[in-house]
């Protein structure tokens, strides 16, 4: 028996440490394939290793609504879950994957007998001593538990796990189970938090996709679905080189921007990119702020973005200037719509996807249409913004409780 002081509350835990084989039996599980599953129609549902991987979490509560695919054949499924049904507590590994993640498991929870077995590629397992609920969907995932198979895995290409290396490993464990409970209350709170955080970074992301298709005309309309009080006059057609200019300053020195497809123009160096090169800058770009810059071999895939920096950029890129009846920050939203994104792609020229680009020559020749009132440009733009830092302020919350989870994982546990 060791031990290992953590705090949890004004609790002093004392941890026990047994073998994996004196803690566990293994079960069975099935070789059934995914065109074997529906995800809509059956009556059993089946544990599939690659939903182990991407789509589950530490504890799958599977009486709830999480997309478990049920088996198709009832005969079979019936017969699997004679022989060996999935009960609450129990632990399913996923045996294999494209990497480390290999040995990653659920703890499963249902308090309504729901029909359950383990499918492809997963390795099931029953405690044979009680441990409170929760825990030790947490524990077998936490850096305690996964290091000690690191030294097991096999393969290249795919990496694979056994029954006989899990066994080799050991559980550590708070001796009473009120602790026990204490540490997978406090995940089940933080996996909480994630998760309604994530739904509202979702609701806000569909928010708005649907105001991108309805604030701004469809495809032959000249006012879009929705607008701003005040607003009623048809808007205007116009090409787009009657409304922008190319910027064709070059300059060596200078902030060096990227653009993103999702995030506009960012500075390189916020994006984990430094520039150590050594390479000719003569022909790179100047950029201003206010001017709209977008990827040449990119603008059919939505690779562009309003720039609130000055800096330069890359050849690869085309710096557009706005001229006097253009709200730049309208015109860079109205850049990510369907419909335009879709007009881009036609007239970028090349051979393959990978060759397509669209010079400032084939832009200058697209027809847009745009509110005459630059207080209307400026109003939607101004919408858009606010979603925008909303999702922004959603993302960074989703991404710091994500980090405090994997914190507490890596150390929480002996």
């Amino acid at each position: 028996m060791n031990t290992k002081y953590i705090h949890i509350g004004k609790s002093t835990i004392l941890w026990e440490k047994t073998s994996f084989s004196r803690a566990f039996k293994f079960l069975k599980n099935n070789s059934l394939s995914r065109a074997e599953l529906s995800d809509d129609n059956g009556n059993v549902k089946n544990i599939h290793y690659g939903d182990i991987l991407i789509k589950f979490s530490e504890c799958l509560y599977a009486d709830e609504g999480n997309s478990i695919p049920y088996i198709i054949n009832d005969n079979i499924a019936y017969k699997l879950l004679k022989l060996s049904p999935l009960i609450n507590g129990d632990i399913v590994f996923a045996d294999a994957a494209e990497d480390n993640t290999v040995g990653k498991c659920i703890e499963i929870i249902t308090h309504n007998d729901t029909d359950l077995v383990a499918g492809l590629h997963t390795i099931p397992c029953r405690p044979t001593i009680k441990f409170a609920e929760g825990y030790l969907g947490y524990y077998l995932n936490s850096s305690a538990f996964h290091n000690q198979l690191l030294q097991y895995i096999q393969g290249t290409k795919i990496s694979s796990i056994s029954k006989k290396s899990i066994c080799q490993t050991i559980i550590s464990y708070p001796s009473e189970i009120i602790n026990q409970q204490k540490i997978a209350s406090y995940f089940q709170s933080l996996d909480s938090l994630i998760q309604s955080t994530s739904k509202k970074l979702v609701s806000l992301k569909q928010v708005k996709a649907a105001s991108l298709q309805s604030m701004f005309p469809q495809e032959g309309e000249t006012v879009p679905k929705v607008r701003f009080k005040g607003f009623e006059e048809e808007w205007k057609k116009e090409k787009l080189g009657n409304l922008f200019k190319e910027r064709i300053e070059n300059n060596i020195n200078g902030e060096l921007l990227s653009v993103t497809i999702n995030n506009g123009i960012i500075k390189a160096s916020d994006n984990g990119r430094f520039d150590n090169s050594n390479n000719d800058k003569s022909h790179y770009k100047v950029v201003k702020i206010g001017d709209i810059v977008y990827n040449t071999m990119r603008m059919w895939q939505g690779s562009s973005g309003y720039s609130a920096y000055e800096g330069i950029v890359s050849p690869a890129y085309t710096v557009i200037i706005p001229q006097e009846q253009v709200f730049p920050l309208f015109f860079a939203y109205l850049f990510k719509t369907q419909s335009l994104i879709n007009r881009f792609r036609i007239h970028s020229q090349g051979l393959t996807t990978d060759t397509w680009n669209l010079k400032f020559t084939g832009f200058s020749i697209i027809e847009v249409c745009f509110p005459k009132s630059k207080l209307e440009q400026q109003k939607i733009a101004s919408y858009f913004c606010n979603l925008d830092k909303q999702i922004s302020l959603q993302t960074q919350h989703l991404e710091k409780l994500k980090q405090i989870k994997a914190a507490c994982l890596d150390k929480m546990f002996v």
